[in-house]
């Protein structure tokens, strides 16, 4: 759902941090107002932080959707407008053309969205636990269609399993690299689903499909569920299809009050929580 915005704009001279929000909401592509305060304005009034950003809405750098929610007021949800794509091509130095938006990309199912604030909200958390540390992010893919993969199942009842990934990341820290593909799961697919793709997962890094195809030799699949309960039974789905410690399994709640790198992680196979640069 869209709120319609006034013709009138005032002139707005853009700085360095509302070009970084423009490419924090591109890069994810939707972000919700306490996600992009967490990181542009971590010590700046919440006041201020929605002045701005409304400018930004209002000179069409953003677009604005209304998220619905159960309890309490709306949420604001931002997304790329047209004239803030014209500021990635320009802060990315690349054509115009290649910048992946369209319009029509902000019209999305309310489910959708959720999921993808999900993603989003894993990206945030990220983004903060590494600030001020010696690791860093030296890549980050959102999941689309390069990263979908077909596993052939060779004598099962399906011919083969789907990898879609959410997003494809790596850490570099005084250990090396760290590659990670990330789930984020928000209750609404079957225990079944989910366990074949751990299936399909264990058998595309087995086949050393992987392995030719992006170059690095191991990978962990992190998944963060939005509940305790809802990470058990993905855990137990995992134990029972043959995961071990290649899968990790999280909540938004844990990620969010003791960070992303945080000892928050558990296998399907230990209760002792670990991180992810163990």
């Amino acid at each position: 759902m869209k709120r319609r915005r006034t013709n009138q704009t005032v002139s707005m001279r853009l700085t360095a941090r509302d070009v970084a929000i423009i490419l924090s909401v591109y890069e994810n592509r939707f972000l919700k107002r306490d996600q992009i305060q967490r990181l542009h304005f971590p010590d700046v009034s919440r006041y201020a932080c929605n002045k701005r950003i409304k400018a930004l809405y209002e000179n069409k750098f953003l677009d604005r959707l209304v998220k619905p929610v159960a309890v309490g007021s709306h949420q604001l949800v931002y997304a790329l407008d047209k004239r803030g794509a014209d500021v990635v091509a320009a802060a990315l130095e690349i054509d115009r053309r290649k910048v992946k938006w369209q319009r029509a990309h902000n019209r999305v199912e309310f489910l959708f969205l959720d999921h993808t604030l999900g993603v989003s909200e894993f990206r945030v958390c990220l983004e903060l636990a590494l600030r001020g540390r010696g690791e860093c992010a030296f890549f980050y893919e959102r999941g689309d269609k390069s990263h979908l993969r077909r596993i052939s199942m060779t004598g099962a009842k399906k011919k083969y399993f789907v990898v879609a990934p959410d997003a494809f990341f790596g850490i570099q820290s005084g250990r090396g690299k760290h590659v990670f593909f990330l789930e984020v799961d928000m209750g609404t697919e079957p225990l079944s689903r989910f366990a074949e793709k751990i299936v399909a997962y264990k058998r595309y890094w087995k086949s050393h499909q992987y392995t030719e195809e992006y170059g690095f030799n191991h990978f962990r699949v992190l998944t963060v569920a939005e509940s305790e309960r809802r990470m058990l039974n993905l855990r137990q789905a995992t134990g029972k299809a043959g995961g071990q410690r290649m899968f990790l399994f999280s909540t938004f709640q844990a990620i969010q009050e003791n960070g992303a790198l945080g000892s928050v992680w558990l296998s399907p196979i230990s209760n002792e929580p670990t991180s992810l640069l163990e």
